[in-house]
């Protein structure tokens, strides 16, 4: 027969991290090394929720369950016992049949590869063909990609006056900023736009973004009505005060759609997506408290490492500043990370001295008049 080489398993196609070791008493090192090489997962397939894992020691077998927060293992599953190798069994059944948000997957969130009908202001670049300029001579032009890849993305909006729900499509191109660890935020951005490429795109074969996505899982209250610190909710005050003004238009971040991202248990019931539903089947307590949250930004701006002079870098400054003081003056907030913000409005009467930590960073929040450090 002839040799097939077999296909290369990369980090973006694995499903799960196992680690083996030859005796029983080296899984604290088997956790070790699994901790270790799960990480890049999350890196490198950005609809990642959570993570599985698998160690075997000797005869041992432990599950692994990785969440935004913690780390969870089963009891060893002895392959000796009847009881271990029972156990093992139910748990590759169960594997093996679960949905696709119970795999660590995200449902709303899905990969395309297609070819569009139309694109934007194709424009000549070296290549292997050629074609005729206006004086006669040939000029070398770039075909361009024949395939558009991007993100499909269900972007959840919640109206907190109605409170009602609704739900918009975002294409975005791959991720611009990925998660890098194991137990954090998972802050990812990507650009994009809701209009779909497939009909129309730019020559390089990207979609044509006009604002950002933002999503992660920041530490949240699990009552929407009492997350009051929700950067949802902060940008969407700001944008509801200086919508107004055109004099700071495209100065500061305005806010287009976005909440908590929603999972679908089936016949039509749908829950926040969180740890705590994550962790719905499993018998142990939530420690920290994270939610799944999306939400579009306009306008897209462009990364500092494009200014090009010292001009340009004091321009930005200046706008960055001008945003800073309409915000401190006529939404009366600071400009932090808005999901580590405290809304005066929002908390009660007499707010409490609170710590808040950002980036190694003590930060003072002043919001409504009202000090808090």
């Amino acid at each position: 027969m002839p040799f097939v080489r077999p296909r290369t398993i990369t980090n973006a196609a694995m499903f799960a991290i196992a680690k083996s070791k030859a005796y029983a008493d080296e899984h604290v090192d088997a956790f070790n090394q699994l901790f270790r090489f799960s990480r890049p997962l999350y890196k490198m397939q950005p609809d990642r929720r959570f993570l599985w894992g698998l160690t075997v020691c000797g005869e041992d077998t432990y599950a692994c369950l990785f969440t935004p927060s913690n780390a969870y293992a089963t009891p060893a599953m002895n392959v000796q016992s009847p009881e271990g190798r029972r156990a093992l069994i139910n748990f590759f059944v169960g594997w093996s049949l679960c949905e696709w948000d119970r795999c660590g997957y995200d449902p709303s969130m899905v990969l395309r590869s297609i070819v569009p009908r139309l694109r934007r202001n194709p424009i000549p670049m070296a290549g292997p063909s050629t074609s005729e300029t206006a004086s006669g001579s040939q000029q070398p032009v770039r075909h361009m990609q024949s395939k558009l890849t991007y993100y499909e993305i269900q972007v959840h909006n919640y109206d907190p006056e109605s409170q009602e729900h609704t739900t918009r499509q975002y294409f975005a191109n791959l991720p611009m900023v990925n998660a890098d660890r194991l137990f954090s935020r998972h802050t990812r951005c990507f650009s994009g736009s809701f209009t779909d490429p497939s009909l129309r795109c730019g020559y390089d074969g990207r979609v044509i973004a006009t604002s950002l996505l933002k999503t992660g899982w920041p530490e949240s209250n699990m009552d929407i009505s009492a997350d009051t610190r929700d950067e949802c909710h902060m940008l969407r005050k700001i944008t509801r005060i200086l919508g107004g003004d055109a004099d700071l238009s495209g100065r500061y971040p305005t806010l287009v759609c976005g909440g908590r991202a929603r999972i679908d248990l089936g016949n039509g019931v749908m829950v926040d997506d969180s740890v705590q539903s994550i962790l719905a089947e499993v018998d142990t307590e939530v420690t920290v408290h994270r939610v799944h949250k999306r939400l579009v930004i306009e306008p897209l701006g462009e990364p500092l490492n494009t200014v090009r002079t010292v001009r340009e870098l004091i321009m930005v400054l200046y706008d960055a500043m001008s945003a800073y003081s309409a915000i401190h003056d006529s939404a009366r907030g600071t400009l932090i990370d808005f999901d580590f913000a405290l809304d005066i409005e929002r908390e009660a009467t007499n707010p409490t001295r609170l710590n808040i930590n950002t980036q190694l960073i003590q930060m003072r929040i002043f919001m409504d008049g009202e000090k808090v450090t």
